[in-house]
């Protein structure tokens, strides 16, 4: 049986709908251990939406069984090999999506300590591979925008775990295809990803006439007072329990549209988001 892949839209919509799901799920494990005590709620904090999201897809997609944005929207995940994908991959597919940021930073941590106690490398050879993973450390956020500007435009993965291990989305039901906003989409994300690397080559064009090019790897001292919502600098500025800083009213209009942060996608409520005085 031949399916169609599933649009920008179409990926979109299934998983909001998942996202949201999660989110109500979140809150309410979170009230619940905030009636027993206040302290156990602030220390699981981060653990709670670790522990829903694997439940959640534990139940779900590890069951063969669709989730509830891949049901609303009439699509089924396929690998590579346009196959329901096996249980080992959907298990590496979850492991990765729920851990593949402090893997990747551990990565980078182990390859560094192994460069810097190497004795075949010179210390030249050593300060070359030390940049080159401090770069890829530094801008891994960059790395995630760049990989949300090549799904808008092909529409195939959403997640970068997605992508690593092959996982795309089909139409069960090919008319259900919504393809209204896929030309928009797909100039969104190439005005995204023409932004984002017009910004990087100014910034390590600016070093080079500088003088002062390692400083690429620690990020520009401008862009840590831009408000990564907004592209400007910080107006009231006001800082996420995560522990990310952004302007008072970006961050309040991001926040009615989903709750979580723009960056790390850690859950946050309006109520949690501390202004900061002083702050320069």
């Amino acid at each position: 049986m031949n399916f169609s892949e599933a649009g920008v839209a179409d990926v979109l919509r299934c998983a909001q709908r998942d996202e949201s799901f999660v989110r109500d799920m979140q809150d309410n494990v979170q009230a619940i251990v905030k009636l027993f005590s206040s302290r156990k709620s602030h220390a699981t904090q981060r653990i709670i939406p670790a522990l829903t999201n694997a439940w959640y897809y534990c139940m779900t997609t590890l069951g063969n069984i669709q989730t509830l944005g891949e049901e609303y929207t009439g699509t089924l995940r396929f690998d590579k090999n346009k196959k329901i994908p096996s249980k080992t991959i959907e298990l590496v597919w979850l492991l990765l999506y729920l851990g593949g940021e402090p893997l990747y930073d551990r990565l980078i941590h182990s390859l560094q300590n192994n460069i810097k106690n190497s004795h075949e490398l010179t210390e030249e050879a050593q300060s070359v591979f030390l940049k080159i993973l401090g770069f890829f450390h530094q801008h891994k956020q960059a790395l995630k925008r760049i990989h949300h500007s090549l799904f808008y435009m092909d529409g195939k993965y959403y997640n970068i775990s997605n992508r690593i291990m092959g996982v795309k989305y089909v139409l069960v039901r090919e008319w259900l295809r919504d393809d209204t906003f896929t030309y928009s989409f797909k100039l969104l994300g190439q005005l995204s990803l023409f932004y984002i690397l017009f910004n990087f080559i100014q910034q390590v064009w600016s070093f080079q006439s500088a003088g002062n090019i390692e400083n690429v790897t620690h990020g520009s001292e401008v862009s840590r007072k831009d408000c990564i919502l907004c592209a400007e600098s910080r107006k009231n500025p006001c800082v996420t329990p995560c522990g990310h800083i952004f302007c008072w009213d970006c961050i309040c209009d991001s926040l009615c549209y989903q709750h979580s942060c723009p960056i790390c996608r850690e859950v946050v409520l309006p109520n949690r988001i501390i202004l900061l005085q002083n702050y320069v």
